[in-house]
């Protein structure tokens, strides 16, 4: 899941983190006062760092273009500005589930500039 990305790397980003999610799932945190317990709080962060990873390769996948820092070596057209789109991912019932929105360009639609053109104006 690093900056060049493409289908089967994904697909393999998926396997280590259910790997990684059985590992600390067998992993055991001594019981006592949570509140100071670093190794829980550790478990808690390692187990939303894995959740948050899935978000992000389940989006990387759906994502068949490149912008920027969204790019995929599978999919290396941008496609077209205009009919962007951004990925919402939400969970219903422990599955991810994708939808897509348009992008609204409030500030600046594509092919349009807020930039001065010195040249022109003299």
């Amino acid at each position: 899941m690093g900056i060049l990305r493409d289908a089967p790397g994904l697909q393999r980003a998926f396997g280590t983190l259910d790997a990684l999610d059985a590992r600390l799932s067998r992993t055991g945190v001594a019981d006592g006062d949570r509140s100071f317990n670093l190794s829980w709080h550790d478990g808690l962060n390692l187990r939303s760092l894995i959740a948050v990873s899935r978000v992000i390769a389940t989006s990387a996948l759906a994502r068949e273009d490149s912008r920027g820092a969204h790019f995929r070596e599978d999919h290396p057209d941008t496609g077209v500005l205009s009919g962007s789109t951004f990925i919402v991912i939400t969970q219903q019932d422990g599955a991810l589930q994708i939808s897509r929105e348009p992008v609204r360009f409030t500030r600046v639609a594509p092919g349009e500039t807020i930039l001065v053109d010195e040249h022109r104006s003299a």
